[in-house]
């Protein structure tokens, strides 16, 4: 019969996408997965992988076994975690953020992880939010925290919390003593991350309802670089409140009153339901309770 080794090693070969790259991740030799998939192909009686193409590409009958397969690991899982204690408890957690989370939350977070999970190991994952959304959907991810501008079949959705945002330039590009339109932004070079990012996605389709044109962009994957170029005058640009929050403090940065404001960016953790075990489930519920968000920082009861 099959066994729980076979159908590790025919997911990971799966979500890794190579037999070496599975077996790097289960820490064993590339001999072995080989054999585990002989193996359990024998057992079938017929072949996981079309074996006539380089990369690890599933037959037509393999791609149901493979879902079955991460059925009866979840089921394995569920009974593991019933008998044992978070104290005790010893395995990865894959956790895809953005930059802002990781310039935020994340030293909170992990804190907390350990003292509830002090033997699990967090590997987290740093990127822009659309390969963040492609890892997950790959099965290279557990858990993913993002702005939530996925809807894909397959996955579930935990709102976390919102970020204000604001328009910013360097002192005296644009008067900030006056309120400006959506087209004085338009005439302006456009400081934005693009489409990989969430966030870029979710501004790009809200200034395109606000009739809001302009071919002088230019785009940048890195909030605090965008930051720098910002305050170096090379645009105008769309930040969170509380990253924009140094540089006004400096006087690197002026913020821009605008109408209509800028909408808030909700984020929310992403995770496959045919992977969401109760150890994922505890992860997202300490995700919410930790992932506040950088906000707007109060304004002061002695300012006007």
């Amino acid at each position: 019969m099959a066994t729980f080794r076979q159908l590790q090693a025919l997911v990971a070969i799966i979500d890794f996408g190579s037999f070496e790259a599975a077996a790097e991740q289960l820490g064993v030799v590339q001999s072995a997965v080989s054999r585990q998939i002989n193996d359990l192909e024998a057992w079938l009686g017929f072949a996981l992988f079309d074996r006539s193409r380089r990369a690890a590409t599933l037959t037509s009958q393999g791609a149901p076994v493979v879902e079955q397969a991460r059925r009866t690991l979840l089921q394995q899982e569920l009974v593991d975690q019933c008998l044992t204690s978070p104290e005790v408890l010893a395995r990865t957690l894959r956790l895809g953020i953005t930059e802002l989370s990781a310039m935020t939350w994340l030293p909170r977070f992990v804190g907390t992880l350990t003292q509830r999970y002090p033997n699990v190991r967090l590997e987290p994952d740093v990127d822009l939010s659309v390969r963040l959304h492609e890892r997950l959907l790959a099965g290279r991810l557990d858990v993913i925290v993002v702005p939530d501008a996925f809807h894909s079949n397959g996955l579930l959705r935990f709102e976390l919390d919102s970020v204000s945002n604001g328009w910013f330039c360097a002192p005296g590009v644009l008067p900030a003593d006056r309120v400006l339109g959506l087209g004085d932004i338009g005439q302006q070079r456009l400081l934005a991350q693009g489409q990989l990012s969430g966030s870029g996605v979710l501004m790009s389709e809200w200034l395109a309802t606000h009739g809001v044109a302009t071919d002088d962009y230019l785009l940048c994957s890195s909030l605090v670089a965008l930051v720098g170029m910002t305050a170096s005058g090379l645009g105008v640009s769309y930040l969170p409140h509380g990253v924009a929050a140094p540089g006004l403090a400096e006087g690197t940065l002026q913020e821009l009153q605008v109408q209509p404001a800028l909408p808030a960016t909700r984020y929310v953790a992403l995770a496959r339901d045919n992977a969401f075990g109760p150890f994922h489930r505890e992860v997202v519920q300490l995700l919410v309770a930790d992932a506040r968000m950088l906000r707007r920082p109060p304004v002061d009861a002695g300012e006007g």
